[in-house]
């Protein structure tokens, strides 16, 4: 049985951290509970750990547990990744860089929808993301 990691990470919107989960390829895939939901291994055992957003395990990869993002008293969301899935499914802190990126893209994409902004964005050579925002 793997044994799940704790991470904190800096997400406290829902919604866009839904969308950077899409952003990053989990369309149609995520699943958003407004009760936190347990979590289930690869061999379909209930986990102690609960979630909010969940991506169930066929959809993580191959013998893969589910991956869930809880949230907290503090707003604060923290991600159940399983050591395994770190390590054999890619789930590492590099994955983690990228959904802070795509985080902060939507996150800031919002913010400025909010204020009346249009919003484009361009895909830079080396991989950073430049918002355009006009009114």
């Amino acid at each position: 049985m793997s044994h799940y990691s704790e991470v904190q990470v800096e997400f406290r919107d829902r919604a866009a951290l839904v969308a950077a989960l899409e952003r990053l390829g989990f369309k149609g895939k995520v699943e958003i509970n407004q009760e936190a939901k347990a979590l289930y291994g690869y061999q379909g055992d209930r986990r102690e750990q609960q979630a909010h957003i969940i991506i169930r395990r066929q959809h993580v990869g191959p013998a893969a547990n589910d991956i869930g993002f809880q949230q907290y008293s503090d707003g604060l969301y923290r991600a159940h990744i399983s050591d395994f899935d770190r390590k054999e499914n890619g789930y590492n802190d590099s994955w983690l860089g990228k959904l802070k990126q795509s985080y902060g893209v939507e996150k800031a994409k919002s913010e400025a929808k909010k204020k009346g902004y249009r919003v484009t964005e361009e895909k830079q050579g080396d991989g950073r993301i430049r918002l355009i925002c006009r009114r």
